[in-house]
């Protein structure tokens, strides 16, 4: 596989509320770049157990609402923008394409997701992909973590 330019958005203290119609990150990758997924991990400050279903999916929409992140270059060097766009708690999703994984997330440990390079999710040019919340917290959550990609092409 290529190298290319790698890139992270931190979520720091997203406030999930009790609306299972949203997605925890959408990526929207540019049109003149694949994006690999490195990986993802989110953490709750919540210290009781809850299950929460999570989707990982292609959208072949963009969503609306939610809020821009700001994506990072990992190499301090670079000073090249990300390609992709993320943004955080979209809340009118866009249409659902291919589901490629689904959990069932105890809130007590965190959720990684850290694939081996054959099993990375390649994000072609002009794609998204998305976290989705498939059932409703109990009352307002408290999540951070990380999404981090490789950008190629």
């Amino acid at each position: 596989m290529a190298v290319g330019r790698v890139y992270s958005v931190g979520f720091d203290a997203l406030s999930v509320t009790n609306d299972s119609s949203q997605d925890i990150f959408e990526l929207v990758n540019g049109a003149g770049v694949s994006c690999v997924i490195l990986g993802f991990e989110l953490y709750s400050a919540t210290t009781s157990d809850e299950r929460v279903r999570l989707t990982l999916l292609r959208r072949t929409s963009t969503g609306s609402g939610g809020s821009a992140a700001t994506e990072n270059p990992l190499d301090g060097g670079n000073t090249v923008a990300a390609a992709a766009a993320v943004s955080t708690l979209v809340t009118t999703q866009g249409s659902a394409g291919a589901v490629l994984a689904g959990y069932q997330w105890s809130q007590l440990s965190p959720l990684i997701y850290l694939p081996t390079p054959e099993e990375q999710i390649v994000v072609p040019p002009s794609g998204r992909l998305a976290l989705a919340l498939g059932t409703a917290v109990a009352t307002t959550r408290t999540w951070s973590g990380s999404l981090r990609w490789m950008e190629i092409g």
